[in-house]
């Protein structure tokens, strides 16, 4: 880009030239200078660094990596401006292709999995083969490539929807539901070990007032790979009414020569249920409890929320405290 910008500061002078009956003859002078002095900028020696793709091929039978891989490899190399010109032209997006397999017996396996490092100025001449004559390959960077494969497994894991959504006024979600709603992954084992869930790429809804239906796929999890990747995601909303109720309040762990009475003892629930929902929803599907104080001087106990239906929504109650007295039996 250099000489490309000196060439362009020489023809900007010429703006400083006013038009005369020789001026065409003085382009020309400045014209041919300029190239002569351009291909003599080309033909002297250079050092550069020049960065490759690196496509890693023939990984070991059933194994995978566990260390991520350098995408590309940075070389110091010696060439003239013409060879490093015409280099960058012809290979801008050509690899260095990798072949993993040659390195197989220096493979050593320590707890289930394959290592090795590799010293890549060791393997300077294989890279140089893969470049032009005309170029001098000085130095590799990474200096070192770790090699870490593990087995392979396969294990079958839930599918998360991932859904961002806005709801017309008077609808309730009712669930989102994935299909499938479990796929299998293989990968390496101790990549899969730690996954329990597959997210899906997220989906945007908005103003839902009936089920919808979205296909999207799978997110990507470095090193694994899925049966399939695409998965359909369905949201199922309704209109929904609000619900009152009354629900006694129960005192956990209480000494079996003690009674704790609560003031009041029941608390006054309000939620939000889907119309088909609503007569399934009894006073049994609720459980609010208080512990027994373990401070004398405890004056409120807190009302807290043991059990209450997954599928009600903007559950509120009242009170959240209440006053006690123990009394012996």
């Amino acid at each position: 880009m250099s000489l490309f910008k000196a060439l362009f500061n020489r023809l900007s002078k010429l703006k400083e030239i006013h038009p005369n009956r020789n001026i065409i003859t003085y382009l020309i002078c400045v014209l041919i200078a300029s190239i002569l002095w351009f291909l003599n900028a080309l033909n002297k020696e250079y050092s550069a660094e020049i960065s490759y793709p690196v496509k890693y091929v023939n990984f070991p039978s059933g194994k995978y990596p566990v260390v991520s891989l350098p995408p590309q490899i940075h070389l110091e190399v010696k060439a003239k401006g013409f060879a490093l010109l015409g280099h960058r032209i012809r290979t801008s997006f050509l690899p260095i292709t990798f072949n993993v397999g040659t390195y197989a017996s220096h493979f050593e396996e320590k707890n289930g999995m394959l290592d090795f490092t590799l010293n890549t100025n060791e393997i300077k001449d294989k890279i140089s083969s893969q470049l032009s004559t005309e170029i001098k390959l000085q130095s590799v960077f990474p200096e070192k490539i770790e090699f870490k494969f593990a087995r392979s497994v396969s294990k079958k894991v839930a599918i998360q929807p991932s859904v961002e959504y806005t709801l017309k006024r008077q609808y309730i979600l009712n669930r989102i539901i994935a299909t499938p709603d479990s796929i299998l992954i293989q990968g390496p084992a101790p990549v899969i070990d730690t996954i329990y869930s597959v997210p899906t790429e997220t989906v945007t809804l908005k103003n839902i007032s009936k089920n919808t239906t979205r296909s999207t796929e799978l997110q990507a999890i470095p090193g694994c790979q899925f049966e399939d990747i695409n998965v359909k995601v369905e949201m199922q909303v309704e209109q929904f009414t609000e619900a009152r109720k009354t629900i006694p309040i129960t005192p956990l762990h209480v000494p079996e020569s003690l009674i704790l009475r609560l003031f009041p003892d029941h608390v006054q629930i309000s939620y939000e249920i889907g119309l088909s929902q609503y007569d399934k929803i009894t006073a049994d599907d609720f459980e609010f409890a208080v512990e027994y104080p373990r401070n004398s001087q405890t004056t409120y106990l807190e009302v807290q929320v043991k059990k209450a239906p997954s599928n009600v929504k903007n559950l509120t109650f009242s009170p959240q405290k209440v006053e006690y007295i123990l009394e012996k039996k």
